[in-house]
């Protein structure tokens, strides 16, 4: 939260509490997951090859065994490689991103459902919807339209509704990306359904509907009433 909020200094501080509760109650996989938390933080700093390093550190240690260990250990592993590959395709590093994405859709194949571990979602439909953000991320819009088909979001709670909507929201973007804005306010009023407070704060999400709605042909459109809801337009 306090990264989220730019304070990332203070963010340290709650992880290093976080890892010393971690150690104090002997449980290396949520030690593992704070250091995907701090690669997050490092990717919001821009910090972008540490936080791709860390996470793949963290991985290499673990070395799960696909065929016995548990769920649980095989996720937060892919939770790493999810982590690692958001890093590299943001710098730049697609090959290597689609390397790590590929290894987490292994993990997910072998869970083989959709579960919140450690209270981060992982499985088939999120790698998917991992794959989907790294091809937009990269600007390969058909790419990420293509990859889209296979995604199923889940009905449980195991993705939450703002995670939907950051999905919906990529959906957009590459929608946005091949000029078919029709199909790009649709996702945006879908994620709108979903996670509607998230979208009035959300940065990205409020540039996109100021660009679709500039774009727009004639006044009143869905996309225009939209940016009414979300005080974006004057």
């Amino acid at each position: 939260m306090m990264a989220a909020l730019g304070q990332t200094n203070i963010g340290y501080i709650g992880l290093i509490r976080a890892q010393e509760a971690s150690q104090r109650a002997g449980d290396d996989l949520l030690q593992a997951m704070n250091v995907s938390s701090l690669s997050w933080v490092l990717f919001k700093q821009g910090r972008l090859k540490d936080a791709e390093e860390a996470a793949v550190r963290k991985a290499e240690q673990l070395r799960p065994d696909f065929i016995h260990d548990s769920a649980r250990k095989l996720g937060v592993w892919g939770i790493l490689m999810l982590r690692a590959a958001s890093a590299a395709v943001r710098n730049k590093k697609p090959d290597g991103a689609e390397e790590y994405l590929s290894l987490a859709r292994t993990a997910a194949a072998r869970i083989g459902s959709d579960q919140t571990i450690c209270a981060t979602p992982f499985g088939p439909a999120n790698v998917g919807i991992a794959g989907v953000n790294a091809a937009v991320e990269s600007e390969r819009f058909e790419n990420a339209l293509t990859l889209a088909r296979s995604v199923s979001l889940p009905d449980n709670d195991s993705l939450s509704p703002t995670w939907k909507a950051r999905y919906l929201l990529d959906l957009t973007i590459a929608y946005s990306g091949l000029d078919r804005d029709h199909e790009a306010a649709v996702q945006l009023l879908k994620a709108e359904q979903l996670a509607p407070e998230w979208m009035r704060y959300h940065t990205l999400t409020r540039q996109t509907v100021y660009e679709l709605a500039e774009r727009a042909k004639r006044r009143r459109t869905p996309i225009q009433e939209l940016a009414d809801r979300l005080d974006i337009l004057d």
